[in-house]
């Protein structure tokens, strides 16, 4: 009975040491689990780590790029807005050469327009004393018309006074040695006549041509 309970207590003590072994073993699998899932778990943190701050440096990459971008823009509005002021002022320099010009335009056609009233007025004048001039050319005209006519008849007067002088100094009656005298004074009445129609002063004051001569001719 006693090897009985022996050989039951040794078998006890061999299930005992078989179950400490296979919890030890156990333990060790458990333990090199946690340890695993421990390393895994901490690759995997890392990695998030390495991920996010890709992430991070790719976003922040993104952001100065933008940022850049906006500064060449703000940059580039910068220099289109002084381009445009420049432009600005530029337009309003011609602005005030064209007003300027305008004026001296305006001026030039003042000036242009009291020229060509005074050229208007000239001209009305210049043909008043055209009409004029011309009015008193045909009167000159029918002066010297009539003045030819006088002519023409104190010269056939001159003729028959001639023709009667020549006769009568050949039948010997009168002296007719005086007779070219009064021929010559004829022929100055009608010269003064002729100075006198062509518009210059009378120089001896005579009159009527025709009517001179026959009271020169009493005379």
């Amino acid at each position: 009975m006693q090897e009985s309970q022996d050989q039951a207590t040794d078998e006890y003590a061999r299930a005992l040491g078989d179950a400490q072994t296979r919890l030890a073993q156990k333990e060790a699998e458990l333990r090199k689990a946690a340890e695993n899932h421990a390393s895994e778990a901490e690759q995997l943190r890392c990695r998030v780590e390495q991920e996010s701050r890709d992430t991070h440096q790719v976003e922040a990459n993104a952001l100065r790029e933008q940022l850049a971008q906006l500064e060449k823009s703000v940059e580039q509005e910068k220099a289109q807005n002084q381009e445009l002021q420049t432009e600005q002022e530029k337009l309003l320099a011609q602005r005030d050469d064209v007003s300027s010009q305008l004026q001296e335009v305006n001026r030039a056609n003042s000036r242009l327009l009291e020229q060509l009233t005074e050229l208007g007025q000239e001209k009305d004048k210049l043909q008043q004393e055209l009409e004029e001039t011309r009015k008193t050319a045909d009167k000159r005209k029918a002066m010297l018309d009539e003045l030819a006519i006088d002519v023409a008849q104190e010269k056939s007067r001159h003729k028959e006074e001639l023709s009667d002088a020549a006769a009568a100094r050949e039948g010997g009656c009168g002296d007719w040695d005086a007779a070219p005298l009064w021929i010559l004074m004829s022929v100055v009445v009608l010269l003064c006549s002729k100075w006198y129609v062509l518009g210059f002063p009378h120089p001896i004051g005579l009159g009527v041509p025709g009517q001179r001569c026959r009271l020169l001719r009493l005379e």
